[in-house]
């Protein structure tokens, strides 16, 4: 028996394969079935994105192969920064509600997350973002911590030095305490 994302108490397992929340719609000019994490929402809020949209699960997703390293880099930019969305031609219908596929974990998390961080302490609506969340309680929901921004569920994320970081918006939870962690650089 697959298990649902949903249901782990604890971080995936790479080379294991997991029921996945998917969504199929036009994601960098193709269309695809892409894996998901969160609710379909806005970021008008700081962030300035009025789009609905859906963050990608950097866990299920598959590289392609690289033939330069800056290739590498800008792909998991992408990932992350790059969310299935409406809005500007793109997915003119909306996007749909996902469906749970079978899906195989690749690697326990984005491996530029570290970069991500840094150059989004540098934007202004990001500093914003993270200065909004930085102290607040993450939820427990008997799994493990709630992403206090969008309620996405972090039990099936590993903590890297204590702290767990959102796929989706990049803040930083206390693995220990559930508190939202400053980001450095950005003045509180």
């Amino acid at each position: 028996m697959i298990t649902r994302l949903d249901q782990l108490t604890g971080p995936v397992e790479v080379g294991k394969h997991y029921l996945v929340p998917t969504v199929t719609a036009w994601w960098r000019g193709s269309l695809a079935t892409v894996p998901v994490i969160g609710p379909k929402h806005h970021d008008r809020h700081c962030l300035n994105f009025d789009h609905e949209h859906y963050h990608l699960d950097p866990r299920f997703v598959r590289a392609p192969p690289f033939k330069h390293p800056s290739s590498f880099e800008l792909f998991w930019r992408d990932i992350q920064a790059r969310p299935l969305m409406t809005g500007n031609g793109v997915n003119p219908d909306g996007l749909p509600e996902p469906v749970w596929m079978r899906r195989k974990c690749h690697r326990l998390g984005n491996p530029h997350v570290g970069k991500m961080l840094e150059l989004t302490s540098k934007n202004g609506n990001w500093q914003c973002h993270f200065r909004e969340w930085a102290g607040k309680q993450a939820k427990h929901d008997g799994r493990g911590w709630v992403c206090p921004h969008r309620n996405i569920p972090l039990a099936d994320h590993p903590p890297v030095d204590g702290v767990i970081t959102c796929p989706a918006h990049l803040l930083r939870i206390d693995a220990a305490t559930g508190l939202v962690l400053t980001v450095e650089g950005v003045r509180p």
